[in-house]
Formats: C-alpha cells, structure tokens, sequence
C-alpha cells in the first residue's frame, strides 16, 4: 500500500487534486451566490461578485511573493501549509456573522490558495521529468476548469441541507482529506533540488522581459472572460429561458469538461507541428463566436448551453498555451519566475471577471455582455507575437549559446 501511494502517478494526482482544491476557493462559491446575498442582504452586484473573486485577487498579488516563500521553505511543506490555511478561511466564512467577516475569510481562503497553487506547480516540475513532466503540465493546465466541476455536479448539495455552507464545509473536508495522503506521499525536497527548482531565480530578466508581460496579459484576457461568463450564465439562462437554476449549473459540468478538453488538445497539437499561432486564432473564434450568441441572439436553452460547451472549449485552447511559458522564459533557470508573473496575470483576469459581468448582467442590457466579451478577445491578441515564434525556440538557449560561442572564441 505504502508503495503504491507513493508511486510517480499517485503523487502527481495528489499534487494537481490540490492545486484543484485551492483553484476551487473561488469556484465553491458560483453556485452559492445568491443565497449568500440573501442572507446578508447584499444588494449590490459589485460585492457579489467580490464574494467569488476575492481569492483570486490574493493570487494576482502574492503569486511571486508565495513562489520566494515555497523557494525558501520548500514545495511540500508551504503546500500542506496552504492546505490547512484553505480550510481556516472556508471555516471562518461557514462562522461568519456578517458580510464583511465572510470576505475577510474568502480573503484568507486566497492566501492558502495562492501558497498551495504555486506549491503544488512546484513540486510538480520537481518530481518529473521528459514526456512525465509534459504529461503533469499538460495536466495542471487544466485545474481552474476542473475547479469548477464539483461545484456544478454538487450544486444541489445546498438546497438539500437547506443552507449554503455546506458546500464551504464540503470543500474543507475533501482538501483535509488530500493532505492528509500528501503528507504520505510527497517527498520533501533533496540538497540539489533546493538549489535546482526556483520560483524566483532570474526574477530580474523575468521582469525585464516584454513577452513574458504579453503572454500574461492574453491568459489574464482569458480568464477574464472565461470566469465572467461561468460565474453569470446560469443565472442569464435561468432568468431567459425559465429553467431551474440548478439544472443550468448541471449542464455547465460539461462545459468544464470541454475546457480540459481544448488545454489538453494544445500539447498534443503542438507535438504533431500544428503552428502556435493557428491554435490560437481558432481559439479566440471559438470564444467569441458562441459567447456572442449567448448573449445578442435568441438561441434557445439547449443551443445555447451547446454554444458554453463551444466557447469553454475555445477558450480551453488558449489556456493550453501555458506550454509556450518556457518560449518567453529569457533563461532556463528563470522559467518558475517566468510562470509566477504569468500566474499573477491570470488571475487579475480571474478576479476582474465576475464582478464586471456581474454587474453588466444587473443592466438587464445585452449589448453591456457582448461589449465585454468584445474586449476581452482584443486583449488577448496580445499573445500573437508569442503564437508566431518558433514554439521549440527559447530565448534562454541563444543567449546560453552565444555565451558558450564567445568562451570558445576566447579560449
């Protein structure tokens, strides 16, 4: 038993399923907005949707800051510790007498998010490598989506007990249970892999380096739409097409799945020589198109729930270009730098997006979603210049060979 637990595939499934759970701090709240707002009597769109984003937010600003601490402490422990710091922050929101109480404690759910993501992406790189390690990232890739996945199949959980923290409650238990079997498995960091796997090595070219801030800012884009439209568009559908709130929220289960779909599809596309670029225009088309419908045209509930699955599966590919990271990284020792700024990119979009469409949705306006979705897929045209290099081409390489061309030539 205690071989199998600690085998190569088992820890990378611990590692991801807790990098699931600490992404899943913002999603558990999707569903439970509204009864939330109820019981404290939150009438204004804006901080409704701070409820959902507010950890997201811990993330945009402490990814690098938590990748300094997992360098200095370690992977596994700064892990196990965002785990339990999780479970404090869904414990002090299920306790919280007021409003302003249970935002402070979404606000301490995110600083054991963001300490548990960066963590777990750590450890990840550090215990694979070649085709294992492809594999992991390719995995990992697809953990905001499948965040939002328990969510959407336990929807009814709350209606049963009849109170919305049990879906905060549930959460805390299955992340408790996860850490409890990664302490068991998880192996803590040897001498050379302290030194080896650094969030923050080369954090000063990494700063310097306009690619990285493009591809950050086209995920960030992405996100943005991505979280704005799954957090409105089951009460949108409810309200247009009069169905159950929580059968739409069912049905978004496949939509997530779509997602992972389209992140896995872009590590195998790019290993058959499809072109970065292609991938990513066809990406952006299928983002837009389908959102766009939603939300200007009478489609019909089930053409529209249709066109979710199509703009998740859409925005799925441009997620997937997480395996582009490595081109902008200016060195190879700087490539956990390089993901940290991503990181922090990515989830200013994911803290943007729900209040925004939100509150564009209280406008009872169509044209206000359509602009938004409009302008997030301009901003992600910021990713075309990476989408046009060579996706086998890292900038680190050349200036590490000329290096090595410049010794030569001297010795």
């Amino acid at each position: 038993m205690s071989t199998l637990i600690q085998s190569p595939l088992v820890r990378i499934l611990v590692a991801y399923a807790l990098g699931v759970m600490a992404a899943m701090t913002v999603s558990e709240a999707v569903t439970e907005l509204g009864a939330i707002a109820k019981e404290f009597h939150v009438f204004e769109h804006s901080q409704i949707g701070l409820i959902m984003s507010l950890p997201s937010l811990m993330v945009a600003l402490g990814a690098l800051l938590a990748g300094y601490i997992v360098d200095r402490a370690g992977d596994r422990i700064v892990l196990l510790a965002g785990a339990v710091i999780i479970v404090t922050g869904d414990l002090f929101v299920v306790a919280a007498p007021a409003f302003n109480l249970l935002l402070a404690g979404r606000i301490v759910t995110g600083i054991g998010y963001v300490l548990t993501a960066v963590a777990a992406v750590t450890l990840l790189i550090r215990i694979t490598t070649g085709k294992q390690r492809n594999m992991a990232m390719a995995l990992w890739s697809t953990f905001v989506p499948a965040s939002f996945l328990l969510p959407f199949l336990s929807a009814g959980l709350a209606d049963h007990f009849s109170n919305w923290r049990a879906a905060f409650i549930a959460h805390s238990i299955l992340t408790l249970l996860l850490a409890a079997v990664a302490m068991v498995s998880l192996p803590r960091r040897t001498a050379e892999e302290k030194a080896q796997f650094s969030r923050t090595r080369g954090l000063r070219n990494v700063l310097r380096s306009p690619l990285t801030y493009l591809l950050g800012i086209s995920f960030g884009a992405d996100a943005f739409l991505q979280t704005g439209i799954i957090s409105t568009l089951a009460p949108y559908l409810s309200k247009r097409y009069s169905v159950p709130l929580v059968d739409v929220a069912h049905w978004n289960v496949m939509a997530m799945v779509c997602n992972g779909i389209g992140c896995l599809m872009v590590g195998a596309l790019l290993n058959r020589g499809v072109k970065a670029a292609a991938i990513g225009f066809i990406g952006l088309f299928l983002t837009g198109l389908p959102a766009l419908a939603i939300y200007t045209l009478s489609l019909g509930f089930m053409v529209s729930i249709g066109a979710s699955w199509l703009f998740m599966f859409g925005s799925g590919l441009l997620v997937g270009m997480w395996a582009l990271a490595p081109v902008v990284a200016p060195s190879r020792e700087s490539i956990g730098a390089t993901s940290g700024l991503i990181t922090q990119f990515t989830l200013v979009g994911v803290f943007l997006g729900p209040p925004l469409f939100i509150a564009a949705q209280s406008n009872q306006d169509p044209q206000s979603l359509a602009v938004l979705v409009i302008s997030g897929l301009v901003v992600c045209l910021a990713g075309v210049p990476i989408w046009l290099r060579d996706v086998h081409h890292h900038p680190g390489q050349d200036s590490n060979a000329a290096k090595r061309s410049t010794l030569k030539s001297h010795s």
